[in-house]
């Protein structure tokens, strides 16, 4: 089995955070399963701003339609919990198509009654309330919680520097702890507050479980594969996962240079 798992970190300015991630999902997979972890060219600098977080999206959709047509991947993960492209792919590819926020809320929904999130600033909460109040799990959501950081790359760092990882360490801890107060039961940290946290082993705050989100992502994978190798299908063609047309992809493809939709 062979997964691509995408993260909108660039792969220069957040290549700790990136190996980090990699080594968690080397360690949750299984024997015979590869997974393959990318970032992007320019990362997700700003991106709790629409119009910075629009322009990092057409990457990670060309990424998915180059796997999902190679013929060579048996899924691909969006490892970013603002789930970029994760429709657009859906409609077009057959392999599954695993979201981070999907996967840790309803996981999350398993684990107990309500969750919350740790998001890296406070300009993201009215966006990640908005992702879960699209799931229909509104009521489930006790919290979310920001971090102070401005800068989500200063979390590089923290992946080679044991000072820095504790002041980040702490700081995550300290957002759980207030989630927990406000009546979490299971916590959600994103993006490489997730990783660091799970590199250090820390799986819990004051008896509440924290996600280990990126492993939880392999894990998921393997399983949507293997349910589409036993039923040989997984993704809905009824309406929002509706494939467009041929005809269609192949005029869209030549009108916007889209070399992954033609036919090969």
């Amino acid at each position: 089995m062979r997964i691509w798992y995408q993260l909108m970190a660039s792969e220069k300015g957040m290549n700790h955070f990136v190996a980090a991630t990699q080594a968690l999902a080397d360690k949750a997979a299984a024997p015979g399963t590869t997974v393959e972890v990318h970032g992007t060219r320019e990362g997700a600098y700003g991106d709790q701003y629409r119009l910075f977080w629009h322009y990092n999206v057409r990457e990670i959709i060309r990424n998915g339609l180059d796997a999902g047509r190679s013929g060579q991947y048996d899924a691909f993960v969006v490892a970013n919990s603002l789930e970029p492209g994760m429709v657009e792919l859906r409609e077009t590819l057959d392999i599954p198509v695993v979201s981070f926020m999907e996967a840790c809320c309803y996981t999350a929904c398993s684990m107990g009654e309500r969750f919350a999130l740790i998001v890296p600033n406070e300009k993201f909460i009215p966006r990640y309330r908005e992702i879960v109040y699209s799931y229909g799990i509104a009521s489930r959501l006790a919290t979310i919680e920001s971090l102070t950081y401005e800068n989500t790359r200063n979390f590089n760092a923290a992946f080679i520097d044991p000072q820095q990882e504790a002041v980040c360490a702490a700081e995550i801890i300290a957002s759980g702890r207030r989630a927990v107060e406000k009546g979490a039961e299971v916590v959600i940290a994103i993006g490489a507050a997730t990783a660091l946290m799970a590199r250090r082993g820390v799986y819990e705050i004051d008896g509440a479980p924290l996600l280990d989100s990126y492993s939880l992502l392999v894990k998921l994978a393997e399983a949507t594969v293997g349910y589409r190798a036993l039923t040989g299908t997984f993704v809905s063609r009824k309406r929002l996962y509706q494939s467009p047309p041929a005809e269609l992809s192949r005029r869209a493809a030549e009108i916007h240079n889209i070399t992954s939709l033609l036919p090969r």
